[in-house]
């Protein structure tokens, strides 16, 4: 991989290289090194040459919120002339978030960071989030038709049918709910690479698996 732009006094090591051209060529992934190992100089690498050879238009680096400036440092050190956009605590006060979201959907940068909580605060789209707890509810669905033909699981289908019943209620609730103008959506900030730093931050976060008594995987819907 030939980096464009990067400090020319800085060089990647071998297992960031292979890092940065894991995210080129595998999609998702997951950077799972000790600390120090080196992944926001991985990670700045892989979001410049992602818009360099034309895979993305505008990345969206999720960080701890005491860490937004000095991952704008660290990117700028590797990469000097880099189009940034950082936030700070009060561009996501009320007063603020809608002109910020609207700086990060119209202007042309490199990279946009911002906070894990700020993150949290911009709200995807009513359509998508039905349409993907629709295809919970289908997946469910699905679930419950297999325990039935099993024998010995009739506490599983009950559990399943307590999900579904609470996925029906939140979909019912959204497309219930009054749709704002004026709130800008995920969708409208034109990022189409997201990276997350600490991660596991989001580990409890609900997925529906067939899987059972996994440990660390949240099933609660809740």
């Amino acid at each position: 991989i030939h980096f464009v732009g990067m400090n020319p006094e800085i060089n990647l090591r071998e297992h960031q290289r292979n890092a940065v051209a894991h995210v080129l060529y595998g999609y998702n992934t997951l950077l799972a090194h000790e600390v120090g190992a080196g992944k926001s100089f991985e990670m700045a690498a892989s979001a410049m040459e992602l818009k360099r050879l034309g895979l993305c238009q505008k990345s969206l680096f999720v960080v701890p919120n005491h860490l937004t400036e000095q991952w704008a440092s660290e990117f700028l050190r590797l990469y000097p002339h880099a189009k940034l956009l950082v936030t700070s605590k009060k561009d996501f006060e009320p007063g603020n978030r809608k002109k910020f979201c609207a700086r990060i959907a119209t202007g042309d940068y490199d990279a946009v960071i911002i906070g894990h909580s700020q993150f949290e605060k911009i709200p995807l789209s009513a359509e998508r989030q039905e349409r993907l707890i629709q295809e919970q509810m289908d997946e469910i669905e699905e679930a419950i038709e297999e325990a039935k033909a099993q024998v010995g699981e009739h506490f599983t289908v009950k559990q399943l049918e307590k999900l579904r019943k609470s996925l029906k209620q939140k979909l019912e609730k959204l497309q219930g709910a009054d749709r704002k103008d004026d709130v800008v959506t995920f969708e409208q900030l034109g990022v189409d690479r997201l990276f997350v730093d600490e991660s596991q931050a989001f580990k409890n976060l609900y997925l529906y698996t067939k899987m059972r008594n996994v440990a660390g995987l949240s099933t609660s819907e809740a």
